[in-house]
């Protein structure tokens, strides 16, 4: 499937419902082996070499963006030390703040190990929610990974080899909303509300320094 055929189909969805056909199209989409040479081709052809319009950070690629949804390709490391992991959130428990779908690339993928959050009332620091059991996968080339905002706590854990994923990000409506995406230590105990919000931050700073330093 090409990128303009599955961005014209999720158009025509309901995402809030339409999950087993965003998830069958999703898997159709990945067997392109050409996504991010057909991106990067296209966009020198459009702005040059102007890295903001289209890097999201030093591993991911933003094939699409519109108000509704992103599709992104990124790709993971194995890791050999502590900073190479923090450089990729390896180990890190987090909640998001927006809707994912996530689908194996290449290699033999990253791990998700993950728990529902078993309560509606907002996270507060310092406290445990009540938690589900242990849901683990793997993200192989095929294998799909769906978290809904805020109401699942996850790790990732680094792959043996180099491995991408596919994603589809569903933006968050700007709703009025006591929840938040939130970190956690390894007991689970929430510790950071924002971590999306910081993650951008830095990223836009970063790329500031590189284009003004």
């Amino acid at each position: 499937m090409q990128l303009d055929t599955f961005v014209k189909r999720l158009q025509h969805y309901d995402l809030a419902h339409d999950t087993a056909l965003i998830i069958d199209d999703l898997r159709h989409l990945a067997k392109n082996r050409t996504l991010l040479s057909d991106h990067l081709l296209k966009h020198l052809k459009q702005t040059g070499f102007n890295t903001r319009s289209f890097l999201y950070n030093a591993y991911a690629f933003v094939l699409h963006h519109n108000p509704s949804f992103s599709i992104r390709l990124g790709f993971w490391l194995p890791v050999s030390s502590r900073d190479e992991s923090a450089t990729f959130i390896y180990h890190l428990n987090h909640t998001h703040d927006f809707e994912i779908y996530s689908v194996g690339y290449s290699g033999d993928g990253y791990r998700s190990v993950g728990r529902m959050i078993l309560q509606d009332e907002p996270l507060q620091a310092g406290v445990r929610p009540k938690l589900g059991s242990v849901r683990e996968i793997r993200l192989a080339p095929g294998e799909v990974l769906h978290m809904q905002p805020f109401n699942e706590v996850h790790r990732q854990l680094p792959p043996e080899r180099l491995s991408a994923s596919l994603s589809l990000v569903i933006h968050a409506q700007l709703l009025e909303s006591q929840h938040q995406a939130w970190c956690f230590d390894e007991h689970y105990i929430p510790t950071f509300a924002g971590i999306g919000t910081q993650e951008v931050a830095l990223y836009e700073q970063a790329l500031h320094l590189l284009e003004h330093g």
